[in-house]
């Protein structure tokens, strides 16, 4: 079995082993409405760049708390009032009101065109992962690497996309693309790179190595002062031999 073979088996292991849903990392409020309301989670993953994660996802919290997480709601306010619900927040989205205002605005709208009542689970009900991608990537600030880390959280949390987990990409966040390159499943942390490295290794379902690989990098292969001997993969990645 070479390296790279070695590390991925490796990874999938710990995933399998100590994956948990992000709900319980969240305060009990919080992780109640984002697990149960498809609308928030979806809001709450829109806002997921650049900051702590478990502040992005509140922010569809506190704007349930001002009575508006309703996507006919949101779709019928214009941006300056949108903005101004931002602003009244106590967590804000990390690139600002007038962005965040226009995120909240595109993702309000694109569940009413797949469902009048604001059900957020018709964008990804019965789709392929590959086409929920499409429709995601069309709300501004959902790129690529959010689209994906949706997906993913759509089939291991929410269980859907049984059998289509093959076109279930990566999410090439930094914690992501530094274990890959230091275990040498990449020449470089590259986002193209590691998401085409994970479907060439494991191309069943790509996927399977995002959350592994991100909790690795985020509490043992830091980016100074590795906890190599801690590490998980001590025993298989080249820079720990």
């Amino acid at each position: 079995m070479s390296v790279s073979s070695e590390v991925v088996v490796a990874l999938i292991e710990h995933g399998k082993r100590n994956y948990r849903s992000d709900r319980g990392n969240l305060p009990k409020d919080v992780g109640d409405l984002l697990y149960t309301n498809p609308f928030a989670f979806l809001v709450g993953s829109a806002f997921d760049r650049g900051m702590i994660w478990q502040n992005a996802w509140e922010i569809p919290y506190w704007i349930h708390r001002k009575g508006k997480l309703d996507a006919p709601i949101l779709a019928a306010m214009g941006e300056p009032d949108l903005q101004h619900l931002l602003e009244s927040l106590p967590v804000k989205p990390r690139y600002g009101c007038v962005a965040g205002a226009r995120t909240l605005r595109e993702a309000a709208d694109l569940v009413m065109r797949f469902d009048a009542g604001g059900d957020a689970s018709a964008i990804w009900d019965g789709v392929s992962p590959s086409e929920v991608q499409r429709r995601l990537e069309a709300v501004h600030g959902i790129g690529p690497g959010i689209a994906h880390m949706i997906i993913r959280i759509l089939r291991d949390d929410w269980g859907k996309f049984n059998g289509s987990e093959h076109e279930i990409d990566i999410r090439p966040a930094v914690h992501v693309m530094r274990v890959f390159k230091r275990t040498g499943l990449t020449r470089s942390e590259d986002e193209r790179e590691a998401v085409e490295a994970a479907r060439r290794l494991n191309p069943r379902f790509p996927g399977e190595l995002d959350w592994p690989a991100w909790d690795v990098g985020q509490k043992w292969c830091r980016p100074s002062r590795p906890l190599c001997g801690a590490c998980p993969l001590t025993a298989v990645c080249p820079r720990a031999l």
